[in-house]
């Protein structure tokens, strides 16, 4: 039995095995199975022992999607520049590691007819998820991209680790209180928490922000729970395209697939699983 797991702390709310094992079951892969692996302390003795075992794939989570770095035999360069790895892949000389959630990202926006090329995208929040959006749309060749943080120092040091990979990336820095009077962007992601947890009831954007643009085409908030944040009630009301993260979960743990298996995955696949996923995942919360 070919064995895959996410570790992190915690582990246990994750939708992750039902994600992978309704993949294996759909390509029939009868002898592989994904589970959850809680690690209360990352080292090297415990890669080593994944490594020793042949666990052929791993997911990484909270906390360790950095620290998970210094213990890889190589690092996929998409990985090296968000500087996270939430993917490994076994091979004879040890684990290589990549990151998906780019990947999660332009899978969202395919689904949904969305393009960035030639785009102002509005990007909120300058932490793990900014740096993940940011370097998505360079990569799919957006005209600028505008970083909105409330510490604009992190956006700052953002920007000038972009710079490295993309010496004439067009980058803008605004504070986040300031962000409801642009008026250029296209498209906005929100990677901030406003409207997830103890911010439930919060926005990055404010109704002002809406009244001050015409040009706003699609809002992508990678928070999926709650399903629909008080950003996504605002888009809808204004008839403005939106989605939340939930298709970004699973299309990222599909990419891991494609790396796993050396297997490229249709489009039309991927969203009728998501489809298939979201209907348990509205069952476990309801």
């Amino acid at each position: 039995m070919e064995k895959y797991i996410l570790i992190g702390n915690p582990v246990k709310h994750s939708i992750s095995p039902l994600i992978h094992n309704k993949f294996f079951q759909d390509m029939n892969y009868n002898n592989k199975k994904y589970d959850l692996f809680l690690v209360s302390k990352l080292n090297k003795d415990i890669i080593g022992k994944f490594f020793i075992e042949k666990i052929m794939g791993l997911n990484v989570t909270v906390p360790y999607k950095i620290d998970i770095m210094k213990y890889l035999y190589k690092i996929d360069i998409q990985a090296k520049m968000i500087g996270a790895v939430n993917t490994l892949k076994y091979t004879q000389n040890g684990y290589i590691g990549y990151n998906t959630d780019i990947n999660g990202m332009e899978d969202t926006l395919l689904e949904n007819n969305i393009s960035i090329e030639n785009k102002i995208v509005l990007i909120l929040g300058a932490g793990g998820s900014g740096y993940t959006a940011s370097f998505m749309c360079l990569k799919n060749k957006a005209k600028k991209i505008i970083i909105a943080n409330r510490t604009v120092e992190n956006a700052i040091n953002l920007k000038e680790h972009i710079l490295k990979y993309y010496e004439d990336a067009n980058i803008e820095i605004v504070n986040l209180d300031k962000v409801d009077y642009i008026k250029t962007p296209n498209i906005v992601i929100n990677t901030t928490t406003l409207g997830f947890g103890e911010n439930i009831d919060k926005s990055p954007l404010k109704n002002a922000f809406f009244e001050n643009n015409n040009n706003i085409e699609f809002i992508f908030d990678i928070i999926y729970t709650p399903f629909k944040t008080n950003l996504l009630k605002m888009a809808e009301n204004n008839n403005i395209k939106y989605a939340n993260g939930f298709s970004m979960l699973i299309y990222q743990a599909l990419k891991a697939q494609e790396i796993w298996q050396d297997k490229n995955i249709d489009i039309a696949y991927k969203i009728n699983l998501k489809d298939k996923i979201l209907l348990d995942y509205i069952n476990r919360i309801i």
